[in-house]
């Protein structure tokens, strides 16, 4: 028996948008900086953090872990998107 998906009702408040690969890509680069910043700024303080915070390095290796994954999906993104306009032209 198959189902069927449900669709919004007629006359509701459904939002939906569609950003373009690069713009995808651009925001990934944009979160990466922010992230790499915290880290940065986090890797500073640490001098000014006395020893019994254990959990200071951790938070900067956490930001820079997730400047890491911003970029990686940044390039990835930014990769398929010049793909993509490469098979069109061809």
């Amino acid at each position: 028996m198959l189902r069927r998906i449900a669709e919004p009702a007629k006359g509701s408040d459904v939002f939906s948008m569609q950003i373009s690969v690069k713009l995808a890509a651009l925001f990934a680069f944009v979160f990466a900086v922010v992230c790499l910043w915290f880290a940065v700024d986090a890797f500073k303080s640490l001098a000014d953090v006395p020893a019994q915070t254990p959990g200071a390095a951790d938070f900067v290796w956490f930001w820079g872990f997730l400047a890491g994954v911003g970029l990686v999906l940044g390039v990835v993104s930014w990769t398929i998107a010049d793909r993509q306009t490469q098979d069109k032209d061809d």
